[in-house]
């Protein structure tokens, strides 16, 4: 190797590392967000208050607390709680989350999926349909756009229970003029006509049917509502999640837990 091409080489070469974190970047979530923020500007950002996200962070805390090293500090459980909800709540890409929260692009992307892991495990009761108070407790994701929704419907969870009359216990009835009315589930046309599932008249042949679509869509438009609040609220339902597809389910999951809290 002649004089001039090593020194050439030696000037195109890597610069050596001399950190192991971008210098100069500012604690914004705990100098700002935890001292100056009130409730308002914690539920724009983060679609909850101060309050309830803590305490959910103090139930996922076994599993999202990391240890400090030689090298840098850990992120602490309430933020990590903080970068989680505000992916959920927000359109934003992994970039946009990073500067805002001011950390790296591969630590939000990893906290993101840690956080929706530890609520899918801690939080989800159930496998979470709608009750007539907009509260899902029963929740079915995975299956491809392309199956037919009663396809999914009957290899739920869901559907065996209704089927075996476990869903809730003791199967209590509601008598109503001189009938025992078992739980009911009310859904649209394209789903099975079951004993405990009611669907509307797909054409109507008289009034008595006319007034029954109107009084069981009046029902059930809790649910098309339930489903507009949850999109509205963690906008990332709305958008392409950017995950691996294994993790599609666990922040689906998340979003619907954070619904129901």
């Amino acid at each position: 190797m002649t004089q001039r091409s090593e020194q050439q080489w030696i000037k195109t070469s890597p610069r050596q590392k001399l950190c192991w974190c971008y210098p100069g970047r500012s604690q914004w979530f705990h100098d700002t967000v935890l001292q100056l923020w009130d409730d308002r500007q914690w539920l724009e950002n983060f679609r909850m208050t101060r309050r309830t996200l803590f305490e959910v962070a103090d139930k996922l805390r076994p599993y999202l607390m990391r240890r400090d090293t030689v090298m840098r500090s850990a992120v602490p459980v309430e933020e990590r709680m903080a970068i989680g909800v505000y992916f959920l709540a927000s359109r934003s890409c992994y970039r946009t989350i990073a500067l805002v929260f001011q950390k790296g692009s591969s630590t939000v992307a990893s906290i993101v999926i840690e956080v929706c892991l530890a609520m899918e495990h801690v939080l989800l009761k159930e496998e979470a349909a709608c009750d007539g108070d907009g509260i899902f407790f029963s929740m079915l994701a995975g299956h491809s756009g392309v199956n037919h929704d009663a396809h999914v419907f009957r290899s739920s969870m869901l559907f065996s229970k209704m089927e075996e009359g476990t869903l809730i216990p003791g199967n209590p009835m509601f008598h109503y003029a001189g009938v025992s009315i078992p739980p009911i589930i009310l859904g649209d046309g394209a789903y099975p006509l079951c004993k405990w599932l009611m669907k509307p008249f797909a054409v109507p042949r008289n009034e008595r049917e006319r007034h029954y679509n109107k009084i069981f869509n009046r029902s059930r438009c809790v649910v098309e509502r339930a489903f507009g609040r949850l999109k509205a609220r963690f906008r990332r339902l709305s958008v392409r999640i950017e995950a691996h597809i294994e993790n599609v389910n666990s922040i689906i999951a998340s979003a619907v837990i954070l619904h129901n809290i």
